[in-house]
């Protein structure tokens, strides 16, 4: 890896008025001098518009990192990228776009409509949608994609209208139809009123305390967004979220399947009877839909699982190399959470499985702003702020791409690829949803950086494709790539100059990306020596679409302090 070099610029387009950043990649420091420059130029006539000098951020996963920042750049258009150094040019890019709502505009309809009308018509229980590159139907990957759905009708329903409002409905009632499907197999096996299969029919046996509290959110939202025409299916929906937090209230957590590597625990590590902080989000989110759907007696519920969340959090005097505010997993465990544990055994499954929303605070936000006077709510925001920025907004920036990190792990540190069983772009795409919010509440721009730098990591402002990273860990995809070259990539399947493939070859699904082994395999001891963009993963799954959703949905959103 450390022979590598590469011009990584966005291959979608940049978001005007936002941070606009290309990046270098190289072997060493003497690829570029601290006297190197940019200029940008007008693609058509080639018409110098700005310039600027181009920065060294420093040594990262094997390889040195410069950044070219253009954020000035005040014209929508087309555009090129010129680096100059020693008196000649060095990196020259392909033209690239900028626009106001133009990673919407570019993207929204093929995610959200067109891929899923496709994968709806491969589903094998000719309900829902085939989910990644099996003729496999996971109730997490479900639910997260019906949450991205119900996101844009909450936060762009103004720009989703006529035919394209109709496509929407119908695809979040295709997805919460084969989550009624799960739960009603559930109850065929005995499983209890309001568990869940984890699909059908693989793995129909398991019922994960996940899937049942990502489906609740996944209802109550539906029945919450959807419009009344469909009266009938939002009182099914809300009524199927009841019975699905009530069997959560009799569940117990599911010790089998937990990944130690992953998670960072000590490798005798005894998993206790308790839910995972991840899971009491999740819970205290479906406390928070229920009673906005106009069940008040879950008011109660959220501001429980919400004091559990609290107790949690690492406090500053016991900050991990600095970091506070992020949480434990468990509380009788002293290890802090991963942003993603997504995990499959091939003959069990756990609690691990859909673990794939980071740190995700959305309920604590959505209570502190819907019942600012309750008693707890200076609590919740402090709770917030700790976390934002104690841990996120620090570890970010600990990196040239402001990537969410995969998590703090003891005796080593930050690391970001390092122990992946395959890439988490669901969660750096869910990081950008919750730097939007940060943002808005704290009116703070600090946290603009990190949006951008996880939505363009998508895009193309990455680590690039090296042909050594292709090989090495993608199951269908192929490409040429120089040696020593890395080539940037949008991850988005056909959209953007250059795109990765990926298992179905259906436009508009978002790969696993970028991890440091084998996919699907948990080969790669977290270490610092091992962390890095090192290999490409390809499966192409659907929660990473609807995390695109939650993220670009909230884009034109103004700010409110």
């Amino acid at each position: 890896m450390t022979t590598v070099t590469g011009f990584l610029y966005s291959q979608i387009g940049y978001e005007l008025g936002w941070p606009m950043r290309a990046v270098v990649r190289g072997p060493d420091a003497s690829l570029l001098s601290p006297a190197a420059t940019f200029q940008i130029l007008e693609a058509g006539s080639g018409t110098p518009i700005l310039d600027g000098a181009v920065s060294g951020w420093g040594e990262k996963w094997g390889s040195r990192w410069w950044i070219a920042d253009f954020s000035a750049l005040a014209g929508e258009g087309e555009f090129l990228l010129v680096i100059c150094d020693g008196g000649r040019e060095k990196f020259r890019s392909e033209p690239f776009a900028t626009g106001r709502g133009l990673l919407w505009q570019r993207t929204w309809k093929m995610v959200a409509l067109e891929q899923n009308e496709r994968r709806a018509r491969l589903a094998m229980n000719k309900v829902g949608w085939q989910d990644c590159g099996a003729a496999w139907q996971e109730a997490n990957s479900h639910t997260a994609l019906v949450d991205g759905f119900c996101d844009l009708l909450e936060f762009a329903a103004d720009r989703v209208t006529g035919e394209d409002l109709k496509r929407l409905e119908d695809q979040i009632i295709n997805g919460c139809n084969y989550l009624c499907l799960l739960q009603d197999r559930a109850a065929e096996l005995g499983k209890g009123p309001g568990a869940l299969s984890h699909q059908k029919p693989v793995f129909e046996e398991f019922t994960l305390l996940g899937d049942a509290s990502k489906a609740a959110v996944a209802w109550a939202r539906a029945s919450r967004f959807l419009s009344d025409t469909h009266a009938v299916k939002k009182r099914e929906y809300l009524d199927r979220a009841v019975r699905a937090f009530a069997w959560l209230k009799t569940a117990h957590p599911v010790p089998n399947a937990f990944s130690r590597i992953n998670h960072g625990a000590p490798k005798d590590f005894t998993v206790p009877d308790e839910w995972m902080t991840r899971d009491l989000l999740m819970m205290c989110r479906a406390a928070v839909e229920l009673t906005f759907c106009g069940r008040e007696a879950y008011r109660a519920e959220a501001v429980a699982f919400a004091a559990q969340v609290m107790r949690r959090q690492v406090p500053r005097d016991r900050a991990e190399d600095g970091l506070f505010g992020h949480f434990y997993t468990f509380e009788h465990a002293d290890f802090t959470e991963k942003a993603w544990v997504h995990h499959l055994e091939r003959n069990e499954l756990g609690g691990d499985a859909g673990g794939h929303y980071p740190h995700y605070l959305i309920p604590l936000l959505q209570m502190r702003e819907a019942w600012p006077d309750h008693p707890e709510a200076a609590a919740w925001t402090l709770t917030i702020r700790d976390f934002a920025y104690g841990y996120f907004l620090p570890a970010c920036r600990a990196n040239p791409f402001y990537l969410l990190p995969l998590g703090f792990f003891k005796g080593i540190g930050l690391l970001w690829f390092s122990g992946l069983w395959h890439g988490m772009n669901a969660a750096y795409l869910l990081a950008a949803v919750l730097a939007q919010e940060f943002e808005r509440i704290f009116g703070d721009p600090a946290f603009r950086a990190i949006t951008a730098g996880n939505l363009q990591w998508i895009a193309g402002v990455n680590a690039g494709l090296t042909a050594e990273g292709v090989t090495g860990a993608s199951h269908m995809f192929s490409a040429d790539v120089p040696e020593g070259v890395a080539q940037p990539v949008s991850m988005i399947h056909g959209i953007g100059r250059h795109t990765a493939g990926s298992y179905m070859n259906v436009r508009g699904s978002i790969c696993n990306g970028f991890s440091t082994g084998e996919q699907f395999r948990f080969d790669v001891e977290p270490s610092l020596e091992s962390d890095g963009p090192h290999t490409f993963t390809d499966e192409d799954w659907i929660t990473h679409s609807g995390a695109w959703l939650s993220a670009i949905s909230r884009l034109p959103r103004p700010a409110v302090f």
